[in-house]
């Protein structure tokens, strides 16, 4: 994704923080393997139903949605089967491509209603505005300066319709989790790909920068052997993340013309409470 420009301290000083390179490298690594992705996240579906029962139920049988960073298409998707219009943007081409195979596998009539876009999320000119503008899976979290999320911002608002909705959502940060021991493995996962059909042993760690609240995580990939031992090289992926924390959120939203109307700790509308996962906000613009 192309990135806006971070000033950082000189390389060396304890004060830096993550550096562009490494940022630039967690925004895109993560969305290069489009089929390992569906499959490492083939069991998250209650952001789908969410999603599509917030199109429903906010646009009755059919309307327009635009789906920011709509990256494989798993939501894009649902919300074209549900009768919706959609268009979905993203600047993974590995990532579009998944999404458009998805969709050919849908019917005629449905796959009319949809169309993908390669751009910038947060420079893109549609010249429509949407009743429904939705961007999910903590794909925010890609926006890592306070000047990057303005802009973003300032863009859904030029294409939200008149009294038009935006939801997202973002994770909960979690510091027990965010300072952990950046030099340990966690998460050991043994799977198997599911396109080269080649065993590997899956691991992660990260650093996690307080002042910046930008988290690289480091996801590994090691081959193993038919008798389970570690062979060839190991593969590491990055993924950079920014950490929005509830209040900090919130001042965000409403200096940027936004009004929170409702705001969960889940997809199942449960309250937002100090160990909830998740932060799922709808908006409006104020």
């Amino acid at each position: 994704m192309p990135r806006l420009v971070i000033k950082s301290q000189p390389p060396g000083d304890d004060t830096d923080g993550p550096s562009p390179k490494d940022v630039d490298a967690g925004a895109s690594e993560h969305y290069v393997d489009a089929e390992l992705y569906d499959y490492e996240y083939r069991r998250r579906r209650s952001d789908v139903r969410f999603y599509s029962a917030q199109a429903n139920e906010l646009l009755g049988e059919g309307g327009d949605v635009l789906e920011i960073a709509c990256g494989s298409g798993r939501i894009t998707t649902a919300l074209l089967r549900a009768g919706h219009h959609v268009v979905g943007l993203d600047w993974s081409g590995p990532m579009l491509a998944r999404a458009a195979a998805r969709i050919a596998k849908l019917s005629r009539i449905k796959r009319a209603r949809g169309s993908l876009i390669r751009a910038d999320m947060r420079r893109f000119s549609l010249r429509h505005k949407f009743p429904l503008i939705v961007i999910a899976f903590n794909s925010f979290e890609h926006l890592y300066t306070r000047p990057e999320v303005e802009v973003f911002l300032a863009n859904v608002r030029d294409h939200l319709a008149p009294g038009g909705h935006f939801i997202f959502d973002v994770q909960n940060p979690d510091l027990r989790w965010l300072c952990r021991d950046p030099h340990k493995r966690w998460a050991r996962t043994k799977f198997t790909h599911p396109r080269n059909k080649r065993r590997y042993i899956y691991t992660t760690n990260h650093d996690y920068d307080p002042v910046s609240q930008i988290v690289i995580i480091r996801l590994y990939y090691q081959p193993l052997s038919d008798t389970g031992v570690p062979r060839g090289k190991e593969m590491m992926v990055k993924l950079s993340q920014r950490k929005f924390f509830p209040a900090e959120l919130e001042a965000l939203l409403v200096a940027n013309g936004f009004r929170t109307e409702a705001r969960y700790g889940d997809f199942d509308g449960d309250p937002l409470h100090a160990d909830a996962e998740n932060q799922v906000l709808v908006c409006t613009a104020s």
